[in-house]
């Protein structure tokens, strides 16, 4: 029997095919013990064993399981008895013989994988980076450089070009140097708003932490706490905090608790000695003490590291535009006018001006990540905090009927992105860890994962899970999840079909410049008969074709679809943005926002397996999204529906809409129809500016 027998039980295990991979892995015990490779040098021989304990678990043989993890109590490996110790309580003596059956999932998201949970025997052991991480340094000052810049624009564009140094000229002594006047007077606009923008700076410094402390106490109740309530919880965090600010002569961070909320930790602070580490009540009580204290650490390396401390100089006036958002939403709530309108615009600058941040903060997570491991030598505790925190905010806010304003302003400061928790959700609901692993596959080997990840604030968590696997394989022990080990995949076939995908997906910008290569060699070649606007009108035109093709290509074919889970949608590694899949789900719709604020929460449905967003798509277009208050969509909350739409992934996974059925009732959506009337609409646009556009070659031969 050869390895080639064990990477086949590992297959048949994951892909819930237990009677297969139990005959393969016995078969290959067998053969393993009649050569003596049984061992506790043969870690072959006992990775076997433990996939055939969880075969056996999920098949219902339980006794056989309890055998099996009798004779790894045994075994001379201390990680391996440690395991075998962790799982027998949960293999009970009799058990009824259910039917085989892919894994099931279980209802609450605390619900603990069928793994150990061990550390480092030794405290401060130097793990090496991965290369994904990079330099810190760089990314810290390049950061604010392009910030100070920015700002010194701004101030120049605001105040300093306004300016009237008319009056400033140079005797007549030094008549040679009246040339100079006009450089001059633009120098001393730009010192004027160089110096507005170094005052501003200083004043970040210091009012920063203020103005988040002011917010989060104004809108989450946030509260200062002592040392002492935290190691109520987890007396580790007490000592862990307490031996790392001695080490590194720091002040205790300030520590504050926020009562309302799903599991959430951040930290934000301008200096060193001024950070503050903020968590909620729920992650205080849902974690363990371990996975509590890994939290901690992780908070406090990114004070260390710096990154938090460039992010909430930058990122702090970013919050006064989010206030202004809450406090629009609010008055929709009470007025029902058209000043909920306002809050998209709103939401939409802070959103734009929060990106240029994003390459920093999952950066410094990636080393923030590593801290923490060293300072507990526990990264199974760091991945299970970020499973169960991730899942647990899934479900606190599932009902949203608004977006959750801590959620969004502590997107930059959070230890994970929770616009990246669908999958975490549907993977803490099983019961093996091969098979939660899986659900990750596609972060981990999807050629579009590395690009969508830009639009996240943090690293997916399929990124960061394989980092702390490595991580705990470096400190010889066994990972929470067991990743990187799904089906083979054939990564030619992935990565040729995802340059094609990506040209489709981005048609529109295609077009725009295909139409504009085609008009400047149109007008290159009849520079006497053709106007310089029909560079711009053919360009137009090329954007309004991608938007028609995009709405033939990405929803080919006949809505044809096949009944699944959010489970099985999610553990396909395949998926991606462009292909749609035709899906039909049931479960419960929950989270759309309340009629009049037109930023509701997002609409998704729950089954037994997981959340899965919805987008929905008016016949009216976006008018009707806008100003029907989507009523009739409304009224189905919380009841049982059927949905049916294309499934898609990015960064997050959601299905477009056809339509949603609640018994003999039925809500079209119409995502295709609006993007080709859209696309036609752009086209018409072109051709009509053609030739109703003023006359372009005065000015651009002037």
């Amino acid at each position: 029997m050869t390895p080639d027998a064990l990477q086949a039980g590992r297959e048949a295990l994951q892909q819930g095919r237990f009677q297969e991979a139990i005959q393969l892995l016995e078969a290959y015990l067998a053969q393993s013990r009649q050569r003596g490779e049984a061992g506790a040098s043969d870690s072959q021989a006992l990775e076997a064993q433990m996939n055939l304990v969880r075969a056996y678990h999920q098949l219902g043989e339980t006794e056989k399981a309890r055998a099996l993890c009798l004779e790894l109590l045994q075994h001379p490996d201390p990680q391996a008895r440690g395991w075998a110790q962790k799982i027998l309580p949960r293999l009970p003596q009799t058990v009824e013989k259910p039917a085989a059956s892919p894994p099931s999932p279980e209802p609450a998201p605390e619900a603990q994988p069928l793994s150990s949970r061990q550390r480092a025997g030794q405290l401060g052991l130097k793990i090496p980076l991965p290369e994904r991480a990079g330099p810190l340094r760089w990314a810290k000052w390049g950061s604010l450089g392009v910030g100070i810049l920015f700002l010194w624009w701004l101030s120049f564009v605001l105040v300093g070009a306004h300016l009237d140094f008319g009056r400033l000229s140079f005797p007549r002594q030094l008549w040679f140097l009246q040339g100079l006047l006009p450089w001059l007077r633009n120098g001393l606009r730009w010192l004027v708003a160089g110096s507005l923008a170094v005052n501003f700076g200083v004043g970040l410094l210091f009012f920063a932490p203020w103005l988040m402390d002011h917010l989060h106490r104004r809108l989450h109740k946030l509260r200062w706490a002592t040392l002492g309530e935290i190691e109520r919880h987890s007396p580790e965090t007490a000592r862990l905090l307490q031996r790392l600010c001695a080490q590194k002569q720091l002040k205790l961070p300030r520590l504050g608790v926020i009562p309302e909320g799903g599991p959430l930790a951040f930290v934000y602070g301008t200096l060193p000695d001024g950070g503050r580490i903020v968590v909620t009540q729920a992650l205080l009580q849902q974690l363990a003490p371990d996975e509590i204290a890994a939290v901690y650490a992780q908070a406090l390396g990114r004070i260390l590291n710096g990154d938090i401390l460039i992010l909430t100089l930058l990122g702090s006036p970013v919050q006064l535009v989010y206030l202004a958002l809450e406090q629009v939403s609010q008055l929709a709530n009470k007025r029902r006018d058209l000043i909920g309108h306002v809050a998209p615009l709103l939401y939409l600058i802070y959103t734009v001006l929060s990106y240029p941040l994003f390459f920093l903060c999952r950066l410094g997570t990636y080393h923030a990540d590593h801290f923490a491991v060293e300072a507990t030598g526990n990264p199974n505790g760091l991945m299970a905090a970020l499973l169960k925190a991730a899942a647990g905010l899934q479900e606190a806010h599932k009902n949203d009927r608004r977006p959750s304003s801590l959620l969004h302003c502590t997107r930059l400061f959070s230890f994970l992105d929770f616009k990246t928790t669908a999958a975490a959700s549907a993977a803490s609901r099983l019961r093996d860890p091969a098979q939660a692993g899986q659900v990750f596959l596609w972060d981990q080997l999807n050629p579009w994962a590395r690009w969508m990840q830009v639009n996240s604030s943090h690293p997916l968590l399929g990124h960061r899970f394989q980092v702390l696997a490595g991580y705990a394989q470096r400190l010889r022990l066994l990972p929470e999840l067991s990743l990187g080990s799904g089906p083979k995949l054939d990564g030619a076939r992935l990565q040729s079909r995802f340059w094609l995908d990506l040209a489709i997906y981005a048609a529109e910008v295609s077009g725009m410049v295909i139409g504009w290569l085609l008009g400047l060699i149109l007008y290159l070649a009849l520079p006497d008969r053709l106007d310089p606007k029909v560079i711009a009108a053919t360009a137009v035109v090329g954007y309004g074709l991608g938007l028609g093709s995009k709405a033939v290509l990405m929803y080919r074919g006949s809505l044809s679809p096949q009944p699944t889970d959010v489970l099985h949608l999610l553990a396909d590694p395949e998926a991606d943005p462009c292909r749609s899949q035709p899906v039909e789900l049931e479960g419960e719709l929950v989270g759309l926002g309340q009629a009049g604020y037109q930023l509701g929460a997002e609409l998704k449905l729950q089954d037994a397996t997981g959340l899965m967003p919805l987008r929905f798509t008016s016949p009216l277009g976006p008018v009707g999204n806008v100003f029907s208050g989507l009523k009739r969509l409304r009224a189905l909350m919380g009841q049982r529906v059927k949905v049916v739409g294309w499934f898609r992934r990015g960064n997050t996974a959601w299905v477009d809409l056809a339509y949603v059925q609640a018994g003999s009732q039925q809500l079209h959506s119409r995502p295709r129809l609006w993007l080709a009337l859209f696309g036609l609409g752009v086209v018409l646009f072109g051709v009509w500016g053609a030739f109703s556009f003023p006359n372009l070659r005065f000015y651009l031969r002037r």
